[in-house]
């Protein structure tokens, strides 16, 4: 693998149930449940006006508790919801952020096991413009969205991970490294770092 040098424009992340969305339109917004709202509050903390990223959205089990509702409305009531269907599936959350923005570009939904973190992350870092947005909801409320730009002069690298270091790629190892707390982000495939020639 090249190195890809790159800036984080921005980034987002909540862990928490309590996430203030009123900025979203009234009629969507009583649709939302906590998994919704989480991903689009992180999403719109990375998103500037006026741009056309490519965006990654990626979860291990997505929106878990409505499909688990819809599982059990099919089996007291031999159907289900198709509105509740419709915000069950994996790529909702993006597919709603793209109509309330007026996105026109496609998105990928990557759902890769307990790697859906690190190799999301490198679909979105490689696909130029982007934004890559992680939502859980197994395990507590999470998301995190962070706004990639290539840079050849930026402040962070990805480079393979040649020296087989021991990955470092969940949730909480992310966080740490965009706030600071660690100097590096490590997947079995590859490391993010520092640009350490500025």
């Amino acid at each position: 693998m090249n190195e890809i040098i790159f800036d984080i424009k921005k980034y987002s992340y909540v862990s928490s149930e309590e996430i203030d969305v009123s900025f979203i339109p009234m009629l969507i917004r009583r649709k939302l449940d906590s998994f919704g709202k989480a991903g689009l509050y992180t999403l719109y903390g990375t998103y500037d006006d006026g741009c056309s990223p490519n965006i990654t959205f990626a979860s291990c089990y997505g929106d878990f508790d409505r499909v688990v509702k819809l599982i059990k409305q099919r089996n007291e009531e031999g159907e289900v919801s198709p509105s509740g269907f419709s915000s069950s599936v994996h790529n909702a959350t993006v597919g709603l952020f793209s109509l309330l923005k007026k996105l026109k570009k496609s998105y990928n939904s990557i759902s890769a096991g307990n790697k859906t973190i690190p190799y999301a992350f490198i679909e979105s870092i490689v696909s130029g413009e982007s934004i890559f947005c992680y939502t859980e909801s197994i395990g507590g409320v999470k998301s995190v969205s962070i706004s990639t730009i290539p840079n050849p002069h930026g402040k962070y690298v990805l480079c393979s991970n040649n020296s087989n270091m021991t990955p470092k790629d969940t949730f909480e190892d992310l966080i740490n490294f965009l706030n600071g707390k660690s100097d590096i982000f490590v997947s079995d495939l590859y490391v993010v770092k520092k640009n350490e020639t500025l």
